[in-house]
């Protein structure tokens, strides 16, 4: 500021320089009014934004060399900073190292964002300094940021130090690979304090997956393991399944986007029969078809931990719905299943709402992308009558039209529990929003309705709206927005709200 700007601040009045405060952004607030003069200093000090902001957030401010000197500074003249996000910025070794040297003192942060930047092996070392020195850290996020097999090694020797208290790291898209995926193994067979670990996309094949394994079976701490998108088949599914068999603290194991298909579901289903830990499993995209799903299926019939089950994006088909649909007659367990882009079509929807009928536990399904038509809703439609548990329904991308608008309609009209059902790209027209606007006169559960509207508004006032506006609780997006009529968007949006303040 020039000197000019500066004596000016010392005839201000405080209220004044207040209400300037608070057109700062946090980082104007934090790294660039400080330090411009005494009387500025100690009214921001005074000022009641300043005194509770704990959460500095500075995504996308394309922080470079410079910028994160002035972070730097700030960290250090503000300390009670617990949360630090820096994500997708222009942050490499050198500007890794500046901050390394802020945190060198602070006991404060527990948790620091990094993602999408160019942090690469030689920021590796600096980020091991950080985690030594500023041992309150918590979480650390390192998504797609070049990290390889060296920067691992850096990182790893930080955290087989005790005091290091580091509980969730999330290494996701990087390029650690077998190796680096065996630094980890050797940290994860004493370390005592990490509860989540995410290798999504690092290229780990069977050797990296053998050592990660082999040391979860002496690790007691490690509650949750995101292991997507590498190089996953049948036998290093074996390997896992070994570590559900004799492992007790895992919870939830995320598997998606690999290639396990049918032979490695069952070396996990034969684990699921007796394994007590797991509640959440994810196996989106894995190639599983109707003889997996019969796997599975039976394993249900015994498991009575699992309440998350992914299978979205498979091949399972209507006869595999039907297996998974026999299981959940009968397990107790299970509350949320993502059937989604199965190729189920109406006879898998048919399994699925005998399913509803008698399951009572379930409360979240999703059957988007199915190739469900107005026969297969009619189906769904008849179990919700007499169903008093499913709270959430997914169905978008499925082609049933106004009449199967005009089904679901009818079962809003005396369904009590339904609370969010989705529908965007269902082929759904004036007429078939018109029924659904019906449905909800008498309905008082439903919060959410989340549409698109595609076919909407042929003979109704054109409105536009901004991509993925929100209107109460409605959400439109962009594919049709533009063509809503007027008033069967307020009408919608009336209703649904009135039902969201009976809840409150």
């Amino acid at each position: 500021m020039s000197d000019h700007g500066s004596s000016s601040l010392l005839v201000l009045s405080i209220d004044i320089i207040y209400r300037i405060l608070d057109h700062l952004s946090d980082f104007t607030l934090l790294c660039a009014a400080r330090d411009v003069c005494t009387r500025l200093n100690s009214i921001i000090d005074t000022y009641y934004r300043y005194q509770t902001l704990t959460s500095l957030k500075l995504e996308m401010y394309e922080i470079n060399h410079y910028g994160i000197k002035q972070v730097a500074a700030a960290i250090r003249s503000h300390v009670a900073i617990t949360t630090l996000d820096l994500s997708f910025n222009e942050i490499g070794a050198l500007e890794v190292q500046y901050l390394s040297d802020a945190l060198k003192d602070n006991q404060i942060l527990t948790k620091l964002d990094l993602s999408y930047n160019r942090i690469g092996n030689e920021a590796a070392l600096h980020l091991a300094n950080i985690l030594q020195n500023t041992t309150t850290i918590t979480a650390l996020y390192l998504t797609e940021n070049d990290i390889e097999s060296v920067g691992m090694e850096h990182m790893t020797k930080a955290l087989r130090n005790k005091t290091v208290k580091l509980t969730i790291l999330d290494l996701t898209w990087n390029r650690i690979g077998d190796v680096g995926a065996q630094h980890l193994a050797d940290t994860l067979r004493t370390n005592t304090t990490l509860t989540t670990l995410n290798l999504t996309r690092n290229r780990i094949k069977n050797e990296g997956i053998r050592h990660l394994t082999d040391a979860l079976l002496h690790n007691i701490t490690l509650t949750t393991l995101y292991l997507s998108d590498n190089t996953i088949g049948a036998l290093e599914v074996q390997y896992l399944a070994n570590v559900l068999r004799n492992n007790t603290t895992l919870t939830t194991l995320d598997l998606e986007m690999n290639s396990i298909k049918d032979e490695g579901i069952q070396s996990l289903a034969d684990v699921l029969k007796n394994n007590t830990t797991l509640t959440a499993l994810h196996l989106g995209n894995n190639k599983i078809g109707p003889i997996g799903a019969e796997h599975l299926a039976i394993a249900l019939q015994n498991n009575t931990a699992l309440t998350t089950l992914d299978l979205g994006s498979n091949e399972i088909g209507a006869l595999g719905a039907e297996y998974l649909a026999r299981a959940l007659q009968n397990n107790m367990t299970l509350t949320t299943v993502d059937l989604s882009s199965n190729q189920i079509r109406d006879e898998g929807a048919q399994y699925m709402a005998n399913a509803l009928r008698k399951n009572t536990k379930v409360t979240t399904l999703d059957l988007s992308s199915n190739q469900i038509q107005a026969m297969g809703v009619q189906h769904l439609v008849d179990a919700l009558r007499s169903n008093t548990t499913l709270s959430t329904l997914y169905l978008s991308l499925n082609p049933i039209g106004d009449e199967g608008a005009r089904h679901l309609a009818n079962a809003l009209r005396s369904n009590t529990t339904l609370t969010s059902l989705r529908l965007w790209d269902n082929e759904i027209g004036d007429d078939g929003t018109k029924f659904l606007v019906n449905g909800l006169e008498t309905n008082k559960t439903l919060i959410t309705l989340d549409l698109s509207f595609k076919e909407l508004g042929k003979r109704q006032e054109q409105y536009r709206t901004d991509r993925f506006k929100y209107t109460g609780h409605i959400r439109l997006n962009d594919v049709g927005a533009e063509s809503v009529g007027r008033e069967l968007r307020d009408r919608l949006d009336e209703l649904l709200t009135q039902n969201k303040q009976r809840t409150q």
